[in-house]
């Protein structure tokens, strides 16, 4: 077993770059929400990490819990919207932020543990 190849790390490194392409699509909205002719980007990413989960996520005992259900996203959609809702966006912004911070904060507590576990100094 490859230390840094951990199906968890591997999961919060795809998750970061998930998060880091959806802030540059809202961002890419918000900058063009003053041009009439530019139409929004979908920026609901949440299918990708779904997917990555579902691949990651097994149950061997029918106490496990199984995969999460099908949550509603909020962010805005490019289908039959042709203006950019400038609140929407912004709140879709701030909560694609929190999640890329627990997913880095998570990060960093699993690299620091396997730094304990190698050194065995506390950081």
């Amino acid at each position: 077993m490859k230390l840094f190849e951990l199906e968890n790390v591997q999961l919060l490194k795809k998750s970061l770059d998930v998060y880091t392409k959806q802030h540059e699509a809202i961002a890419k909205n918000i900058a063009n929400a003053n041009n009439p002719e530019y139409k929004p980007m979908n920026t609901d990413f949440s299918s990708v990490l779904k997917t990555r989960m579902a691949e990651s996520l097994r149950t061997a005992d029918p106490r496990h819990i199984g995969q999460p259900k099908s949550v509603e996203s909020k962010a805005g959609s490019a289908s039959g919207n042709s203006e950019v809702d400038v609140t929407r966006e912004m709140g879709a912004l701030a909560e694609n932020q929190i999640r890329f911070e627990f997913a880095s904060k998570t990060l960093a507590r699993v690299y620091r543990a396997l730094s304990m576990s190698i050194t065995g100094k506390d950081y």
